[in-house]
């Protein structure tokens, strides 16, 4: 019992701790794997861009892009936090959709030639993803 309360403080505190620093702000760029590159924001919008050079025109639109959809990621992440546990079905899927519309916007954005990169680095990214769900790393 007392192993579970601890489990259970500790995923509170990682959730908490994500929610504090998404609430400050953007993490400052982190180098590139080894290449001195710098990285375009973190998380899935990093992984989608990898390898792809932007104008200046693109970048403001990602980011325009971005800051139209961090009200409902706030929103469903608190209705995460606020369980206390992983998300339900429901709210899953609409973090998934909030996320298709994000990258399909982005997409939309690139030329043909970055939009085959981006398609890569998508098939890429939902291919470590469905391997972390099967248990394999």
């Amino acid at each position: 019992m007392k192993a579970i309360r601890i489990a259970t403080l500790a995923a509170a505190l990682c959730v908490g701790m994500t929610s504090v620093a998404a609430a400050q702000g953007a993490e400052p760029p982190r180098q590139g794997q080894g290449q001195g590159e710098v990285r375009r924001g973190g998380g899935m919008g990093g992984m989608l861009l990898k390898d792809i050079t932007l104008t200046d025109a693109q970048k403001d639109q990602i980011k325009t892009i971005r800051e139209k959809y961090v009200p409902r990621q706030m929103e469903l992440r608190k209705a995460v936090q606020a369980t206390g546990g992983p998300p339900d079905e429901k709210t899953r899927a609409a973090m998934v959709d909030l996320q298709n519309q994000q990258a399909a916007e982005i997409r939309a954005i690139l030329t043909a030639d970055q939009q085959k990169i981006f398609d890569q680095n998508l098939a890429e990214m939902k291919a470590r993803m469905d391997a972390r769900r099967n248990g394999s790393s």
